[in-house]
């Protein structure tokens, strides 16, 4: 039998943020109060509120990134995902403050509510999700007050890290010791990739467990038959449609060598290469543009530019493949995307080698996987999609990665918490 916990979950990135970084913490509180947990969610302001946010326990800080946006005319904060460009640059002030700007513009005023919020519910546990890694500054002010805590890594911190290195020895140091001090003094350690898992066990000495992200089943579209016959409109009917959805961004996702595996393939096998249709759906930066923009005819890459999740959901099934791009220098690497291509049931192409999310296609059956830098590889991954001999994902194994099944992890290290 489930005992009923009083959980606070902080996530920065929490509805209604688009970001894929709100979609982990928000089906995470869901499945948790259906297994019997009471949660109060801990958010910003910065993103707007939700409807539900009265009487769905989300409570919502101040936030100087919100009074920048005011300055501006705006009334909340951007996503990533709500323009068809962006630039990649880190904020300037990540190279000034340790470990990231939200220490300076969130992370006080998220401490202090969650005292008080302490006081009037007295919390079993609280949860923790980075980035931004300044978030477990709020663990540590509650487990010192006697609340089990779970540290949940999302994307490890000094492990294959995504945010600029610090200028000065004295700010890298700082940001290890924070690291340490913080994940190693959690009493749970949660981490969605076994590199970063094995990482945080060796480098921080970490107790770490293995909590996964995962599908939403309840995100699945329901059948739509304008959706369905938009997304057969984008495709053409004659070639084999292989679908990228979402940014590359910094995150080694570099797209280059997919495309000159193109041009390759169109130079020396036009006939396969006349089959085939590279399709983008997402936002770009000017480089990714010039780069995908290349004479690869007689295939053809198409940039649809940001869409609403429904019509990339849409887009995804009813692609023949799906293309999934993870540098072997990220081995981590294992985001929203990988999971909704899985519940896609379509096949994956995974220029993603030595990846968390590589092994992840493999162990589902989901497709082919190649080092995203191989050039010939690549190339003759192509040629296999279009002489159709990539199979789907395996339903079975893709339950694994669902999060009814991922949430019953995190209440067990919540539990393992609340012993500790």
């Amino acid at each position: 039998m489930t005992v009923s916990r009083s959980i606070l979950f902080v996530a920065y990135f929490y509805p209604p943020c688009r970001d894929t970084g709100a979609h982990r913490p928000a089906a995470m509180v869901t499945y948790l109060r259906r297994l019997g947990h009471r949660v109060t969610v801990l958010s910003t302001s910065a993103y707007g509120r939700t409807p539900d946010d009265d009487v769905g326990g989300i409570v919502r800080t101040a936030d100087l990134q919100l009074a920048r946006a005011r300055i501006r005319g705006h009334d909340r904060i951007e996503a990533m995902f709500e323009s068809d460009t962006y630039s990649g640059r880190p904020h300037p002030l990540s190279r000034v403050l340790v470990p990231e700007p939200l220490v300076l513009a969130w992370a006080p005023f998220a401490i202090a509510r969650a005292l008080r919020l302490h006081r009037a519910h007295r919390f079993d546990a609280v949860i923790t999700t980075s980035p931004p890694e300044s978030a477990h500054l709020v663990g540590a002010a509650l487990a010192r007050r006697g609340v089990g805590w779970v540290a949940d890594v999302r994307d490890a911190w000094n492990f294959e890290p995504l945010r600029p290195e610090l200028p000065t020895a004295a700010q890298r140091r700082l940001d290890h010791s924070l690291e340490r001090r913080l994940l190693g003094g959690a009493d749970v350690v949660t981490a969605v990739s076994r590199p970063a898992a094995d990482d945080l066990r060796d480098r921080v000495g970490a107790t770490v467990e293995l909590v996964p992200n995962g599908w939403d089943p309840e995100l699945a579209p329901a059948p739509d038959a304008d959706e369905a016959a938009w997304a057969a409109g984008m495709l053409d009917a004659d070639r084999v449609s292989l679908i990228y959805t979402g940014r590359f961004g910094s995150y080694g996702r570099d797209p280059r060598h997919l495309v000159t595996a193109l041009a390759e393939l169109a130079r020396e096998q036009p006939d396969v290469a006349n089959r085939l249709e590279l399709v983008i759906a997402g936002p770009c930066t000017p480089e990714e543009r010039r780069v995908l923009g290349a004479d690869v005819s007689p295939a053809r890459i198409v940039l649809l530019g940001s869409l609403p999740r429904e019509r990339a959901l849409a887009l995804q099934r009813a692609a023949d493949a799906l293309l999934l791009i993870a540098a072997p220098g990220r081995t981590q690497l294992a985001n929203l995307k990988l999971f909704e291509y899985l519940a896609a049931e379509r096949p994956v192409l995974g220029l993603a080698g030595g990846t968390e999310a590589g092994r992840i296609v493999l162990e589902t059956g989901g497709g082919d996987v190649v080092r995203s830098d191989d050039v010939p590889a690549i190339r003759e991954a192509l040629t296999k999609l279009v002489a159709g001999e990539l199979t789907s994902p395996d339903p079975g194994a893709v339950g694994e990665y669902t999060y009814p099944r991922i949430a019953e992890r995190m209440a067990a290290a919540v539990e393992r918490a609340i012993a500790a």
